[in-house]
């Protein structure tokens, strides 16, 4: 009975020692952590979201010039165009019939052009007119945005939802322009920006310069992380 009764106290001894030194290995591995995500001076890349302006001239604008380039030669387009903020690309659609659809299928690199400054004549005298009474008029006349990215044709589910975002936003008036068996959907990516104001000051975003999040966010006691 000793034999067997020492033989259960050097079993619970081993028990508690292989327990005791696995807690001091994992409580060295959290402070290793913890002391990592302190010093690291970047964690995670974000892309970074679009300036407020071009959201803004996305939200607010219906038609652009979209820019391809058909057999070696430019071709440019004016399109209606939807923007979806939650996938954050551009929406369009075109028959599968045109210089442009071929061309994109050959090359994917686009540029789009958008802005809300007067077109005609009358009108930037309208414009013109409405500023010297003090009144803003029918445009703001405050960004020209060129955006530059990558074309996808959307197939399935994906191209008919974008298909009916696309429809909603610009109404059964332009409805000939997206629903068809012969119009694809196709969505811009974009990877950089042009943007231009007024006063013909320019800056650029790139979304190849990533929102780095701070060390804090990366913490492992981080409510993020949880």
């Amino acid at each position: 009975m000793d034999s067997q009764r020492a033989a259960r106290i050097a079993t619970f001894s081993v028990g508690i020692a292989v327990a005791s030194y696995a807690a001091y290995q994992l409580g060295k591995l959290v402070q290793r952590k913890r002391h990592d995500a302190k010093n690291s001076t970047s964690c995670v890349e974000l892309r970074p979201p679009f300036p407020d302006e071009v959201v803004q001239l996305l939200r607010s604008s219906v038609l652009c010039y979209l820019s391809t380039l058909a057999d070696g030669a430019p071709h440019l387009s004016l399109m209606n165009f939807t923007y979806c903020p939650a996938d954050e690309k551009i929406i369009m659609s075109t028959r599968r019939d045109t210089t442009k659809y071929r061309a994109l299928l050959k090359n994917k690199r686009v540029a789009v052009l958008i802005h809300d400054f007067p077109a005609e004549e009358r009108q930037r005298a309208a414009a013109a007119s409405a500023r010297a009474a003090g009144h803003s008029g029918d445009y703001a006349q405050t960004y020209s945005v060129t955006l530059y990215g990558s074309v996808q044709v959307e197939t399935g589910a994906a191209a008919e939802r974008y298909r009916a975002m696309h429809l909603e936003r610009n109404g059964a008036g332009q409805r000939q322009f997206i629903v068809g068996d012969n119009i694809g959907i196709i969505t811009v990516l974009v990877d950089k920006a042009r943007i231009c104001n007024q006063a013909d000051k320019v800056h650029i975003w790139d979304a190849s310069a990533p929102v780095v999040q701070s060390p804090s966010e990366c913490d492992v006691d981080s409510p993020k992380s949880a």
